[in-house]
């Protein structure tokens, strides 16, 4: 495994990736501007997204794609309706940790999304480069809300957070963060989700909305049905072991192929993978993913001692404070006024003193820093898996028929 030094380096070129846009501070962003224009070089196209990690090949500062808006929605109103919740898929994710939501965007948010994405593709954010320089995805930037003006107006307008409310029976949702992926070339084995922000599991709803259709031989989410009420996994651990401590007891697999624009939402505790392509490269496939973590209802700040990528704003909360403002904005019933500026001021972006609240927190936290370390250590990751599942032949049986029927029936 990694050692915690060279876990605690990595960690913090996580976190500063892109921080030079918080230490070159608001001079620099207002330099750039709200408008960022992109640069003068050859297209990058989205289906060549192997980005260099040249830091003169990206952006600093806010960023805005000047996408219209369907719909063309006054700033005040409420997001768009979504009435395709049903009983059935509320009892899906109270019983099984995890629901599939088809068709939730139209095909005009879908184009609009797909637009965004290519458009962040081809200006990248300094906050991309150390995922880029990874290899585990071809693009991916954490908070991409926060920088680029149509993400924040696809939470704020879309049907998306009427669709997570009307699941998670609540009457009021804030964004605690977001990921932007671009093909995830090596997968993900086992795990449950760490970084949903500074709340607590029980008051977090994760998010997936899929911009392309599944392939049929990989790339499809598959959950351990009813896996987020085990009680062997700690609350930071990352990868699993499914044949260790409970985990046995949920050996039921859900498998998804979701569509472009459908949804699939679970509880941060849900035990899950999702496999890269054999090659490791999905090639002039594309496989583009926005997700991320809500918040439900009136929830408590929980981000004390915690190494948290997504909580680096410039603020003062305690554990039990509630969570709100700017750097967690609502996004229902009905964005707030004073949190779009301070968005579009550049408020909400990574700070210095967030970079330096994560650093103290790191050596109070590594016990999540070393789970993280199997996630930078893919190849550690899976020979682990690869002997779990020779150990559990039923298990993996399970997951090929699984697949096979998926395959079949797609």
């Amino acid at each position: 495994g990694m050692s915690s030094h060279a876990i605690a380096a990595l960690t913090l070129s996580a976190a500063l990736g892109g921080a030079a846009a918080a230490v070159v501070g608001p001079a620099h962003t207002a330099r750039v501007g709200a408008h960022a224009p992109a640069r003068s070089r050859a297209p990058r196209t989205a289906l060549a997204m192997k980005l260099e990690t040249n830091l003169l090949e990206y952006s600093f500062g806010l960023q805005d794609p000047e996408l219209p808006v369907p719909g063309s929605p006054p700033p005040d109103v409420p997001p768009a309706p979504f009435d395709g919740i049903t009983d059935e898929h509320r009892a899906a994710l109270v019983r099984d940790g995890v629901v599939h939501i088809p068709g939730l965007l139209n095909d005009e948010w879908l184009e609009y999304l797909r637009s965004a994405t290519s458009w962040q593709i081809e200006n990248p954010h300094m906050w991309a480069s150390p995922g880029v320089a990874s290899g585990l995805y071809d693009y991916i930037q954490r908070n991409v809300w926060s920088t680029n003006s149509a993400f924040a107006n696809f939470y704020y307008y879309s049907p998306l957070a009427s669709a997570l409310a009307s699941l998670a029976g609540t009457d009021e949702l804030r964004l605690s963060t977001d990921l932007l992926m671009v093909n995830p070339n090596k997968g993900f084995k086992w795990h449950q989700d760490n970084q949903n922000g500074p709340v607590a599991h029980q008051h977090g709803l994760r998010f997936w909305v899929t911009l392309d259709d599944t392939p049929v031989d990989h790339g499809a989410p598959v959950y351990l049905k009813g896996s987020h009420e085990n009680d062997s996994v700690g609350d930071e651990v990352v990868f699993v072991d499914p044949s260790s401590g409970d985990l046995p007891r949920y050996s039921e697999l859900l498998e998804f192929r979701p569509k472009a624009g459908d949804l699939i939402a679970w509880h941060p505790r849900s035990i899950h993978k999702i496999d890269g392509p054999p090659t490791q490269d999905w090639g002039k496939r594309l496989r583009r993913v926005l997700g991320g973590t809500v918040v439900v209802g009136d929830a408590p700040y929980r981000g004390e001692g915690r190494a948290l990528f997504s909580d680096l704003g410039k603020h003062n909360f305690k554990d039990g404070d509630k969570l709100e403002g700017l750097y967690f904005p609502r996004i229902y019933p009905c964005s707030i006024e004073e949190e779009r500026v301070a968005r579009a001021r550049g408020e909400c972006t990574r700070t210095v003193e967030g970079v330096m609240r994560l650093m103290g927190n790191m050596w109070s936290s590594m016990s999540q820093m070393s789970s993280f370390g199997n996630v930078v250590n893919v190849n550690a990751a899976a020979k682990a898996q690869a002997k779990v599942e020779d150990s559990e032949p039923a298990q993996a049986a399970d997951a090929r028929q699984a697949k096979a029927q998926s395959a079949s029936a797609s």
